[in-house]
């Protein structure tokens, strides 16, 4: 599955999907922790969930299984852990971010027109062209055309 470990279990297709043709006696077996998720809560809340359905959970790379006490208890400490890292990271990314920004960085995708091709959209518009055929004009689409002659 493609989407995110930090995104709720239940918003993630594939694994809901899994959930739902698991059964009584399966046991659901990932490569990692994080492969459930990055959230304490909400792995724990999904454990919690097979477990009702009376389904174990297995974790290879840590050869944890829920179904005893011991892999229920270091099942919980390592959803903290996991839970901890990912705020650590996302601080650190946040940091960064600023840190770019006060160095004048300009963050994100890279203008497609120029202040000087801004500008003659402005006067084209002026003498009546659509934004149709300001777009033509500086080989651009449409909407990019409408937002340069209207910034």
């Amino acid at each position: 599955e493609t989407v995110s470990g930090a995104t709720a279990w239940k918003s993630r297709p594939v694994l809901k999907k899994l959930v739902r043709r698991l059964q009584a006696g399966d046991t659901l077996t990932v490569v990692k922790l994080d492969r459930l998720g990055r959230n304490a809560l909400d792995v724990l809340t999904l454990i919690d969930v097979l477990k009702k359905r009376e389904i174990s959970v297995r974790i290879l790379n840590l050869g944890i299984d829920t179904a005893g006490a011991g892999g229920k208890l270091f099942l919980l400490l390592l959803a903290g852990f996991a839970e901890f890292e990912r705020n650590i990271i996302r601080e650190r990314v946040l940091s960064g971010l600023e840190t770019a920004k006060a160095k004048g960085i300009r963050l994100g995708r890279k203008p497609t027109l120029t202040e000087a091709d801004i500008a003659q959209a402005r006067r084209l518009k002026a003498q009546g062209l659509s934004a149709r055929e300001v777009a033509k004009l500086l080989h651009v689409s449409k909407m990019t055309a409408w937002r340069a002659m209207n910034s």
